[in-house]
């Protein structure tokens, strides 16, 4: 069957509307304003009370449930953490429902984001999975606080099925030896990987480019992105504004 590019939705498991009182949510559930993925810890509220969407969270020694909350149309959506030891790990299905596909005409090969949590970094390895075992389009990303680092895999990069964590926590190490930094001026050619520097000002998020050579102490902006109450949980993404303001190419 021909692959057809479409648009993929999110669907993370959500089927009833979390009630904004905490007396009548359940008691192994906690409020928070939103969720902390680097120390995987809820973050309260400073002041005043909660602002939608917030979240609540179930939390044992080998398993985190984060609930999210809205009021709405939108549904509550569930993300769930597994302890494996020395890391957390959660997966994410993108797809289109494949009974639509009739009736859209899109492609149904799902998109999967694996997650692992350690040592305050958020290890992200992105894929598409076709028919079961067939991987393309694979990303990893590595995620601090302050930094961002974005490796456009080849198609010969190979995982341990069962040293997956191990696998990919190495590519991390001497990157910059492993992946050739390509900073010609060309726009068919892509980058082997992309080094950001990630600024948080109240409800914005700035990414600067750093090109290895350090003509800017932070880089050139390269993304500006408005948060809403979850700030950077917000599994629907935030909104990109850089394009809208015309900010683009900004160095410092």
């Amino acid at each position: 069957m021909k692959v057809v590019k479409c648009l993929y939705l999110l669907f993370i498991m959500g089927l009833t509307s979390c009630n904004p009182h905490k007396s009548q949510l359940s008691n192994d559930y906690v409020l928070y304003q939103t969720f902390d993925e680097y120390s995987m810890k809820g973050v309260k509220i400073k002041s005043g009370k909660l602002q939608e969407p917030y979240v609540a969270i179930k939390k044992s020694d080998s398993t985190i449930i984060v609930r999210i909350c809205y009021r709405g149309k939108e549904q509550d959506k569930y993300i769930y953490y597994k302890n494996k030891g020395g890391y957390w790990y959660s997966i994410i299905k993108d797809q289109v429902d494949p009974k639509l596909y009739f009736t859209t005409l899109c492609d149904t090969v799902p998109f999967y984001i694996e997650k692992y949590f350690y040592n305050d970094t958020i290890m992200e390895h992105s894929y598409y999975l076709e028919n079961g075992f067939k991987k393309s389009l694979e990303q990893l990303v590595f995620k601090t606080r302050n930094n961002i680092v974005e490796f456009n895999l080849s198609a010969n990069f190979r995982i341990r099925k069962n040293k997956k964590f191990a696998d990919l926590k190495q590519e991390i190490i001497d990157y910059k030896e492993k992946y050739p930094y390509d900073d010609r001026e060309l726009a068919h050619r892509d980058k082997n990987y992309v080094f950001y520097n990630k600024i948080l000002q109240g409800d914005s998020i700035f990414l600067y480019e750093n090109d290895g050579k350090m003509n800017y102490k932070l880089g050139c902006l390269k993304d500006i992105r408005i948060c809403n109450c979850l700030g950077e949980f917000d599994p629907n993404k935030s909104e990109d504004i850089a394009l809208i303001n015309n900010m683009m190419g900004i160095c410092k």
